[in-house]
């Protein structure tokens, strides 16, 4: 099974990229969501991903910049009726945290912007997910992180940085200069901090 792909974005397309590893291309599906992390064409990409298998299609790859959207897209899926491409349609309207908070605080309303949604499936998710949401902590990425500051955890997590290993090297640049709060030279200076180790 492929845990994560790491090679060079060769295409962009509605809802999936492909990237070349080794000269093999690999069609790799992402959140809408998530397209705004994307490099530019020929840079190198890190995805973590899920494989999917579908008996009418095959294999399909799903990729998430960070772990935590794998987890929280495999969480859906345990939901009765929430297939991948659904837990698909749901991560691209909500990171991770904002699913998390949905059920946790059993937001019905919310789900009904994603097409497809109704008020019963929400309401399915919800009462399904609700405990095992409490009883794993499922978020690991600190939700004390501003934006700005996820957004370059984010990036450095495409270069190949585990969420670990991001968070704390950002934390390390900003307990030495509070008042920094632009993401590249927030991502400077982690880079700097992660070369350094």
């Amino acid at each position: 099974m492929i845990s994560s792909i790491k090679g060079i974005l060769v295409a962009k397309k509605a809802n999936n990229i492909i990237v070349d590893v080794n000269g093999v291309g690999y069609l790799v599906f992402i959140p809408i969501k998530a397209f705004s992390y994307l490099p530019e064409i020929g840079s190198i990409v890190y995805l973590h991903i899920q494989t999917v298998f579908n008996n009418e299609e095959g294999f399909f790859l799903y990729g998430f910049f960070n772990e935590d959207d794998r987890e929280v897209f495999n969480l859906l899926r345990q939901a009765k009726g929430i297939g991948a491409k659904t837990a698909f349609s749901l991560l691209s309207f909500f990171d991770a945290s904002e699913l998390i908070n949905i059920i946790e605080s059993e937001s019905v309303q919310s789900f009904l912007i994603v097409p497809g949604i109704g008020k019963k499936t929400a309401e399915r998710i919800i009462f399904e997910l609700k405990d095992k949401v409490k009883r794993k902590d499922f978020i690991q990425t600190d939700k004390s992180i501003p934006p700005v500051n996820h957004d370059a955890e984010l990036a450095l997590v495409s270069l190949g940085y585990s969420n670990k290993e991001a968070v704390e090297a950002i934390r390390s640049v900003l307990s030495k200069n509070p008042e920094i709060n632009d993401v590249q030279l927030i991502l400077k200076e982690s880079l700097k901090y992660l070369m350094k180790r």
